[in-house]
């Protein structure tokens, strides 16, 4: 069941015109992994959501970049994301 409700959230997400995929942090860039593999590159204008549990949370492009774990690693890189805006 948990897949067919994640997969219900995605399309909701979908219909609603947001790109989803997961948060890629590396070096200085932030961007979305498509399922099909793809990089897109995201900027300042873009409106980024993360997933925490069953809520979403908007962040920036600095808190992408500068937000880490206790051991260094960008805290919501690899989380489930949802944009919309400028993506280049």
């Amino acid at each position: 069941m948990l897949f067919l409700s994640e997969h219900i959230k995605k399309t909701i997400d979908i219909t609603s015109g947001y790109t989803t995929g997961q948060l890629v942090v590396e070096g200085e860039m932030v961007g979305l992994l498509r399922d099909s593999g793809e990089v897109i590159e995201l900027d300042e204008k873009s409106l980024i959501e993360v997933r925490n549990g069953d809520v979403y949370e908007q962040i920036t492009i600095k808190e992408a970049l500068t937000t880490e774990t206790i051991e260094g690693w960008p805290l919501y890189a690899g989380l489930y994301t949802r944009v919309k805006g400028a993506i280049k």
